[in-house]
């Protein structure tokens, strides 16, 4: 929608330009952005009066969801000012506005419609276009499912759940797992290395690894008292726990996963998705990098480039979580009857109060180790809450997350690039409240009784596993299962 316009001509550049330039700082752009927006309609104007005939234009100051552009639009023949110019030189006329044009290149494009000519320059991106995005597709996919439950048409419904929905979402999580380890290891060897001093890594390191540990346990035990609190009641009843020798001689070793951290060869962790071995590579290769040196300057550069290129990669996956999250609301709607609503609304209640509190364990965190207040953050994380909630990936959340980080908390990036990737695999809090509970009520399903000793277990087992949980959506459930057949066994 437009905001402003304005006419501007040559006898009116000056007073007209002074005009846009005031609107302009009123809006959410930079002073930076506020200058380049200046600068190209100044020389977009100069180019267009120059070489046609056209005496006037209409600037038009859009605003859309967020995101801040200047639409100049004119009659006249179809002219682009913005055609590409191959061979230049510094005699030319036009040569700076040329080299000036060519520069913001991106940030401009130009369309010939309805007799008009439409010169677009976006001087201001919208951070969170994709969180509206993400919450239109989920309320629409709310509504349809709705929808195709109300006319009851099985073959409608089939094609739609099992056939568009099942393949996309397969097909989203297929991309997703391509880029997950590429960008794990090459976003921590560029966190590592840009920490030139290897005593810094350890130390950051082994903070980080405290504060992750200290709340992965804190959030495990407050699961295990919410969810015996909803479930120690009655509860729809599914079935017995069979074949409990199946599960006898499994069991879970701390000292096991820390000997499995170093791999037998580099192949196998990438393959298999070992997302701990991953990270033990990457920051054994990004100390290594940082002893060489100017000796391995190239090495360097490649590392810088192959993180950009994987981050932009997830980006362009995850442009299309707001058709996943759709069809994912889409086919919740379809699939949970009523009979369980009310129990999945416990689960949900008690999900949704553990992250308040471990919100509150952050808040604390903030204020006592880092000795700052936590209400910047507090301010600005509601904007990004929708993007992990429709992706239920850290993984798929990480570029974001970084973004912010970085552009909203003021994060350097060579500690958001470290932390950020090791805490998507090791710090899955939300997990540890969602495996604790899950696995509470389906032992209750079961007919499993809420001992201190099956209570433990379950403790012990979502601390070790969610450790290692691969952070794409439906990583946990696998965890989940595991759980319970932990759970059942030490309850039998």
């Amino acid at each position: 929608m437009a905001k402003e316009e304005f006419l501007l001509s040559t006898e009116t550049f000056s007073e007209v330009t002074k005009k846009v330039h005031d609107e302009l700082v009123q809006t959410k752009a930079t002073k930076k952005e506020v200058m380049m927006a200046d600068l190209l309609l100044e020389e977009t104007f100069m180019r267009i009066t120059e070489n046609t005939n056209v005496s006037q234009i209409r600037v038009l100051l859009r605003q859309k969801l967020g995101a801040l552009s200047l639409q100049l639009e004119y009659g006249g023949k179809e002219y682009n000012p913005l055609v590409e110019l191959n061979e230049y030189s510094e005699e030319d006329d036009d040569y700076f506005r040329t080299v000036i044009l060519k520069s913001y290149r991106s940030k401009m494009s130009y369309t010939h419609y309805s007799a008009k000519n439409i010169v677009t320059i976006q001087f201001h991106d919208a951070s969170n276009k994709q969180i509206y995005y993400t919450l239109f597709g989920m309320f629409a996919g709310i509504v349809f499912g709705f929808i195709l439950n109300s006319i009851n048409a099985p073959e409608l419904i089939s094609f739609f759940d099992d056939t568009l929905a099942k393949n996309l979402r397969e097909m989203f999580l297929n991309a997703l797992n391509m880029m997950i380890a590429p960008v794990i290891f090459f976003s921590v060897i560029s966190g590592v290395t840009s920490i030139t001093n290897a005593a810094e890594v350890g130390r950051i390191g082994g903070k980080l690894m405290g504060i992750y540990m200290l709340t992965t346990l804190f959030a495990s035990a407050l699961s295990i008292v919410i969810g015996y609190a909803l479930f120690c009641g009655e509860v729809p009843q599914i079935g017995t726990v069979e074949n409990a020798q199946d599960v006898q001689n499994q069991s879970i070793s701390i000292i096991s996963m820390i000997v499995g951290l170093i791999p037998k060869n580099l192949i196998n962790p990438i393959v298999n998705g070992e997302m701990l071995q991953i990270i033990f590579v990457a920051i054994f290769f990004g100390i290594c990098i940082n002893s060489l040196g100017s000796k391995v300057k190239i090495l360097h550069d490649f590392i810088e480039a192959m993180n950009s290129f994987c981050l932009n990669a997830i980006r362009l996956i995850v442009k299309v979580i707001p058709v996943i999250a759709f069809f994912a609301m889409m086919s919740l709607m379809i699939q949970v009857g009523m009979d369980s609503v009310l129990l999945l609304g416990k689960l949900i209640i008690g999900q949704f109060g553990g992250s308040l509190l471990m919100f509150g364990v952050y808040a604390s965190i903030l204020v006592i180790l880092g000795k700052i207040s936590p209400m910047p953050f507090i301010k600005k994380i509601g904007s990004f809450i929708p993007i992990p909630l429709s992706t239920s990936s850290s993984n798929a959340t990480m570029p974001f997350t970084m973004k912010f980080c970085t552009e909203k908390m003021g994060i350097a990036p060579k500690l958001s690039s470290f932390s950020i990737p090791i805490g998507a695999t090791v710090n899955m809090d939300g997990g540890c409240l969602y495996l604790s509970i899950a696995s509470i009520m389906l032992a209750r399903m079961y007919g499993i009784e809420l001992t201190p000793d099956v209570l433990f277990t379950v403790f012990i087992t979502v601390v070790a596993l969610s450790i290692g949980a691969p952070g794409v959506p439906g990583g946990a459930n696998g965890v989940g299962i595991t759980c319970g057949r932990y759970g059942g066994n030490f309850g039998n």
